[in-house]
Parts: structure tokens; sequence; C-alpha cells
């Protein structure tokens, strides 16, 4: 009996040490009186749908009227064949041009590993390399591109590789910490702009790129998503406040002071393509409903700011007759 009043104490007091700890977390970030909301914007995945990526930023620009982008800029694109650069034809160039003209600011993505599938961007020879030829490479592409883009008034900030130490998609691997903090290290040379590194918020640690030389940690915030083991879907039980507490670690123990959410959800996660899942199930596993929902739970995190997920995929719906997400960012966006 006194053995168990023992453990039950040492359990109580662990408990209670846990609670605390989460209490100064939770308490040291302080979320913004005013939060930011802003788009992504993939221009291979709007030319994957059938889209003008030029034609289509435009259009979303005008109807949507988004203060803040984050835009992709592929490796694929700026360096097709090795060691030659044609920047100021890309899209990526184009569509700095048009944010400029409206004020919008511009998160630039840059590196391997990016956003939308297959998450790691390369051409073609990178594969031939050898890996001390690869990290070569990969630095050469980034002193190339941010020596260029540098010039652009719309460039806010710089996202350098995307999750860099989450492990996820084919023949994706993490980035080695080394690795990642000479890529940061060698953008902070260039250009006084912040530099922007991401995590999974559901399943990252954050803390470790407390310690990478960003400034900003870039938060994923996916509330539904499928799982490709179980072939099943997922909703993840995380109550909005263990951002908040995430957040406050990191003000706490490393030099980060801002955490944005940098891919809300507000697509559907589903096995298969836009072409091959009918639209009814599509439509069950994002709607308006969904849409605004998803909104008020990262309105409760506490991030400074929030990027939508999937303006690609209102639209594409919109050209398909299925106008209501489109029509509900539109109203969105009016009021933020």
């Amino acid at each position: 009996m006194k053995v168990f009043k023992k453990i039950l104490k040492i359990f109580f007091w662990i408990v209670g040490a846990a609670i605390l700890l989460c209490a100064i977390v939770y308490f040291a970030y302080r979320p913004p009186t005013k939060i930011g909301w802003g788009i992504n914007y993939s221009p291979d995945f709007a030319k994957y749908l059938g889209f003008d990526a030029r034609k289509l930023y435009v259009q979303m620009l005008d109807d949507l009227n988004p203060k803040y982008v984050r835009l992709m800029a592929y490796w694929e694109d700026l360096e097709f064949n090795q060691g030659k650069y044609d920047l100021p034809s890309t899209d990526t160039k184009f569509i700095l041009d048009e944010s400029a003209k409206r004020g919008v600011k511009v998160i630039l993505v840059l590196g391997h590993k990016q956003p939308r599938w297959p998450e790691c961007h390369h051409p073609a020879w990178f594969e031939k390399l050898s890996v001390l030829d690869q990290q070569k490479a990969i630095l050469n592409m980034l002193e190339t591109a941010v020596n260029y883009f540098k010039d652009f008034s719309s460039v806010e900030m710089w996202q350098i590789e995307n999750e860099p130490y989450f492990k996820y998609g084919p023949n994706c691997p993490v980035i080695a910490s080394d690795l990642y903090k000479q890529e940061v290290a060698l953008v902070k040379k260039l250009d006084n702009r912040p530099v922007i590194a991401t995590d999974s918020g559901e399943k990252g640690l954050w803390l470790p790129l407390g310690y990478s030389g960003a400034d900003v940690l870039g938060s994923t915030l996916y509330r539904q998503v499928f799982r490709d083991k179980t072939q099943s879907y997922l909703t993840y039980p995380l109550p909005a406040f263990t951002y908040r507490i995430k957040a406050g670690a990191l003000r706490i123990f490393s030099r980060m002071n801002h955490v944005f959410g940098v891919e809300l959800q507000a697509e559907p996660w589903f096995a298969g393509t836009v072409y091959s899942v009918p639209w009814e199930e599509q439509t069950k596993l994002m709607n308006p409903d969904i849409f605004y929902a998803n909104i008020k739970y990262a309105a409760q995190t506490g991030m400074d700011r929030q990027y939508l997920w999937g303006a690609e995929w209102w639209y594409w719906a919109k050209s398909h007759g299925h106008g209501e997400m489109w029509a509900a960012a539109k109203e969105f966006f009016a009021i933020n």
C-alpha cells in the first residue's frame, strides 16, 4: 500500500510538472492581434491542372486579392540544364513582377526539397552526381537564385527547403543538419531578408530548426489526411493550443520569436488525383463548411500568419462547374 501511494504521488508530481511546463511555454508565445492571411501558389501544379500558370496567377490576384503569397520556385524550372540559367524568362520572375505591381508580399521557396508531390524537386542531371557534388549543386543553385531574385521588391522572405528534417515523399530523404545550416548561412550572407525554416505541424519537433540559423518557423496545418499504409482517412486530434505550446518552446529555447502557418489545408487530401477521384468524394473532404472550420481552428493556434493551401484546386473546381470553394475564398479575402 505504501509503495502504491508513493508511485501515485510521483505520478501526480510528474503530471503537475508537465502541466506547469505546458502553461509556461503556452504563455511564452504571444499571438498576434491581427492574423495575416495569404495563399500558396505552385506554377507547376497549375500547369498539371491544365492552366497557364502566369494567367492563373494574375486571375488569383485580381479575384481573391491576397496580401501574402508563398511561391514555389522549383529547381528544375530554374536550372534545367546544369550550369545554365535563364531566370529572366521563368514563371518565378513574372510572378514576382506581378506581385510587386499589386503590393503583394512573397515568401519565395528555394531548395531541393519543396512543397507539392514528389517533395524533392530537381533536374534529371542531379541524380547522376555524387553525394558531394549534389550538395555543391544545391548550394550553387541557391547562390545563383538568391543573387538574382533579391532585386525583386515583392520578395519579403526566403524559405529554404521544405520540412528539411521531416522525411516525406519517394526518394526524398531528410537534409543533413550540417548541410541545411550551410544553406541558411549562405542565403543570410547574400541577403538580409528573413529566412523561414518549415516543419510538419502535426508530426514535427520544431525545436531542432530553432538552431538552424533561420529566423521564422513555418508550420503545416492539416486536419484530415489519407494514410497510404492503412488506406484510410485520419483526422488529427490535436487541440489548437498545442501549436502555441510548441511555439512557446521555440521562443524560450531558441532565437525564433515568430511562427507562420505556411500550409493551412483548404483542399482535399485523397488517394489518387483530381482526375481519378469523383467530385462527390472531393467535395466531401473539402467544401466551404470545412474551409471555414479550418480557418477558425487556425486562428486559435496563435500563429502570426496563415497561408491557405489549395488555391489552384479551387480554380480547377470552378472551371469544372463547381465554384463554391472559389466563392468562399473570395468572400473570405474580401474581409481579411
